[in-house]
């Protein structure tokens, strides 16, 4: 077995043997958007702290799927997130432009409905049982696509950080794990850099 299907049994077999907790994420990601919808404005610097919760999750399944390299990526991840969440502003969220906010909603959307590696029995089940907050690519998808919403939360830290995985990892599905559809994340990545490209020229001038 060569290294790239070692690489993606892992995966195959993370979200086979932990399919309940893909579940559990699913429904705490549903429950975060309908508390935005119903106008919950938490602040840049609470957001910004949560996002390191999914970040570890996918550390701790890695280290459990026996993928090491995986699991100290996200770890660390997780830990300057929340270090970066923690000196984001105190102020509420804002809103990104119509643009990257519609960018958004479709890197949300994708990873929560991210269709490789399952095959449920119907249409619904991919409404719960991608494997968002359990691997890689689809929890980048959902956390760029919140972080493209609401305007990086106020935190160019947390934005490079996102848009350098997306990058990594969209690449790395795309051209070495041969998963097309993490085109998507490639593409959010890429409409997020240039969104953190923009506002360091505005910043600059």
């Amino acid at each position: 077995m060569t290294r790239i299907e070692q690489i993606l049994s892992g995966l195959q077999s993370i979200v086979n043997d932990y399919s309940r907790f893909a579940i559990i994420w699913h429904a705490l990601f549903y429950f975060l958007v309908a508390a935005l919808l119903l106008k919950w404005t938490p602040s840049n610097r609470v957001f910004g702290m949560l996002l390191c919760l999914p970040l570890l999750s996918v550390s701790l399944f890695a280290w459990a799927g026996g993928n090491p390299f995986n699991g100290s990526l996200f770890a660390i991840a997780a830990v300057l997130v929340f270090i970066f969440g923690l000196k984001a502003p105190d102020q509420p969220v804002e809103t990104s432009g119509l643009i990257f906010f519609l960018a958004g909603i479709i890197m949300v959307s994708f990873g929560l409905i991210y269709p490789h590696f399952i095959k449920p029995a119907s249409f619904i089940g991919y409404l719960y049982a991608s494997p968002a907050g359990l691997i890689p690519c689809p929890t980048l998808s959902v956390l760029i696509g919140l972080a493209l919403i609401f305007n990086g939360f106020g935190s160019q830290s947390i934005s490079l950080l996102l848009i350098i995985f997306g990058l990594f990892y969209g690449a790395f599905g795309v051209f070495k794990l041969k998963v097309q559809l993490d085109l998507f994340l490639l593409f959010g990545a890429v409409i997020y850099l240039i969104k953190y490209l923009l506002s360091i020229r505005v910043s600059a001038t």
